[in-house]
């Protein structure tokens, strides 16, 4: 079942906004560790890196936001094929294609596992720390389930 073009576009249009609010406020992690107090008492710190608050909410946001990941990154490449050259067909015909969408999830998830791996060993030297509520393991198969979400997710989407 493909959605529609227009359903296609307006998830895809969610989940980059998504993504990158989300990536913003990881960056704004790494800065200052306590960014995220100036929202503390708002619905808001459910939708930015935080601390778990003990709720189901706030475990879901430190845990499992980060299923979002790849098919926010999905959602670029799609929103390149969608706005690029050549026809409606061929556009759809390259992001169909297993070895294109294959590649890019594939480069997103490596990516988030570096990432995660860097949160869980500090490798890199960055000031990347895990968030109470965030178990590392649970980070690569929070990670390992937002790339089959992705692999579905570019199956169903539409450009024609």
């Amino acid at each position: 079942m493909a959605l529609s073009p227009r359903a296609s576009l307006f998830i895809t249009m969610v989940l980059v906004c998504v993504g990158a609010a989300r990536s913003v406020t990881d960056t704004l992690h790494e800065l200052d560790p306590d960014y995220w107090r100036v929202v503390e008492h708002s619905s808001l710190r459910y939708l930015i890196r935080a601390p778990s608050d003990d709720t189901m909410l706030g475990w879901l946001n430190a845990q499992w936001f980060k299923v979002l990941s790849v098919p926010s990154g999905l959602s670029l490449i799609y929103l390149r094929n969608r706005f690029g050259a050549g026809t409606d067909e061929q556009r759809e015909a390259e992001f169909h294609d297993w070895a294109v969408s294959g590649v890019w999830i594939a480069v997103f998830w490596a990516g988030f596992t570096v990432i995660e791996l860097q949160k869980q060993f500090g490798f890199l030297r960055f000031n990347t720390l895990l968030v109470h509520g965030e178990d590392p393991w649970l980070n690569h198969l929070a990670h390992l389930l937002s790339a089959m979400l992705a692999w579905r997710l570019g199956r169903v989407l539409s450009i024609a």
